[in-house]
């Protein structure tokens, strides 16, 4: 039964790889911004740097895991005394391991920059990120229809299929627009962005096939701040992203309770499509932000999961150079 567990991942896995070319997906979609849309890089003001990771672990009670990971760093530039910026850089890096079978690495940097000035009552941003995407495929860890014999795979058999590469390096340039109510005397500050990645459509197939491109995935979320009082703010929001002929729809509701002018409670719920039920819970404290969320799998492969789903966390942290460097002398 374990054997049959492993072979069905692989399946999975081969599946996803010659047909759908999905990118990894993140339950908590916002919680990296540099990440979620390059036209928010450094747009804040609140601090001089801001890091975070990310991590995801899914699929772990069927065979061997699914893992996501990634890091990233965004700050604002031009910031003088109390003159706000207009420009932001940084960058991010991911890495999503398919069972230890196809690995996928990318690296990018960017820049953002305000279009509207820091008194108008709404932000607008661009963006744009350039850098290159590593995929690699470890063909060890597979197993194929002509290993099949005497009612079970013997991988000493050859494949019968022809690789000729095991990775492929390709470049990522990845745009974005965004915009957000910034009107504090409002009670409702919507958002909205739009993002476009693999604009340049490369080449990924390990067949040699110069047909098999990257497609292009369209990337949106829409939502809206409403704050309640000085201490419960919601924020419904819906994101989707579209790649080929494959879509993913997550909405929900998310609601943020402040204790105090260093403490603050999040906690809600999203629903992705025809998928999963996500429940979320997370922390505010100073400068870090927590959170975690759990998958509940609710699609056709939930008879092979137990209905477990994936488990996911990140740490944001903003600070200042000035107590950086102070904590370093």
């Amino acid at each position: 039964m374990k054997k049959m567990r492993y072979i069905y991942v692989v399946l999975i896995t081969v599946m996803s790889i010659s047909l759908n070319a999905q990118d990894a997906h993140l339950s908590q979609f916002d919680a990296i911004r540099v990440k979620l849309n390059p036209a928010e890089t450094g747009m804040f003001q609140d601090a001089d740097f801001r890091a975070g990771t990310q991590y995801r672990n899914q699929w772990g009670s069927m065979a061997t895991k699914y893992s996501t990971s990634a890091l990233a760093y965004d700050m604002p530039i031009g910031k003088s005394g109390a003159a706000q910026s207009r420009w932001g850089v940084g960058g991010y890096m991911i890495n999503d391991d398919a069972a230890k079978a196809y690995n996928v690495f990318s690296f990018v940097v960017g820049g953002a920059y305000q279009i509207t000035t820091p008194n108008d009552k709404y932000l607008i941003s661009v963006g744009l990120q350039a850098g290159m995407i590593y995929k690699n495929i470890k063909d060890n860890y597979l197993v194929f229809d002509n290993q099949w014999s005497d009612g079970a795979f013997d991988s000493d058999m050859p494949t019968g299929e022809n690789f000729s590469n095991d990775y492929k390096i390709m470049p990522e340039v990845v745009l974005g627009v965004y915009y957000r109510g910034i009107d504090k005397t409002k009670k409702l500050n919507p958002y909205a962005g739009l993002s476009f990645f693999h604009i340049t459509n490369p080449t990924e197939s390990f067949m040699g096939m110069k047909q098999s491109k990257l497609p292009l995935r369209y990337q949106l979320n829409v939502g809206t701040k409403y704050k309640i009082n000085d201490k419960v703010t919601l924020d419904p929001g819906v994101f989707a992203q579209y790649q080929r002929n494959v879509y993913e729809i997550n909405a929900g509701l998310r609601g943020y309770y402040r204790f105090n002018e260093i403490l603050k409670l999040n906690a809600g719920g999203y629903y992705r499509i025809n998928d999963a039920a996500i429940i979320l819970l997370g922390l505010s404290y100073k400068n870090i932000d927590f959170n975690m969320t759990y998958d509940i799998n609710t699609s056709s492969l939930k008879q092979y999961t137990n209905g477990k789903g994936a488990f996911e966390f990140s740490l944001v942290f903003r600070g200042t150079m000035k107590k950086v460097f102070n904590s370093l002398l």
